[in-house]
């Protein structure tokens, strides 16, 4: 999150409050040039049972570290890059929503051979050239990062 800065009047006395962190569980903010770190609770983002809150407004240790929340989504099939072959590789970050062959398919330069979502938008990918599908690295449902080889091309 990029830092954001705040101006709030609270019974008539004015602050400037910059939010440094922020997560599902405290925030780091700095209110009037000192800084503190401030237990998050109730935010309809989920149920943290077995954390205990922090007091609200407690100076934040020196130097504040990023906090990491553990991801709950489970482990993605992360295609290898594979070098000197022709090769499909995903043109940005996305969600593969359709493949259209299968390895041993014949194809044209052209041809959509996969739908991905990106943000937000599908986008139909196509064959750079002729040739015959050697492999397919990533099924329907596959998270790809840009530059993720997709399809093998012979």
């Amino acid at each position: 999150m990029r830092e954001k800065t705040l101006k709030l009047d609270i019974n008539g006395k004015s602050y400037s409050v910059t939010i440094n962190e922020f997560s599902a569980y405290e925030a780091v903010v700095t209110v009037n040039d000192k800084t503190y770190t401030v237990g998050l609770k109730d935010l309809g983002i989920e149920q943290v049972s077995d954390l205990q809150p922090k007091a609200a407004l407690q100076p934040a240790p020196s130097p504040v570290t990023p906090m990491t929340i553990p991801s709950s989504a489970g482990p993605t099939h992360k295609p290898k890059t594979i070098s000197g072959t022709s090769t499909i590789a995903a043109p940005l970050p996305g969600l593969i929503l359709k493949l259209s062959v299968k390895e041993g398919d014949m194809v044209k330069a052209g041809q959509h051979i996969i739908i991905m979502e990106a943000m937000k938008m599908e986008n139909e990918i196509q064959a750079p050239k002729d040739g015959k599908v050697k492999s397919v690295l990533v099924k329907e449902g596959d998270s790809v990062n840009e530059g993720d080889i997709m399809i093998e091309l012979e």
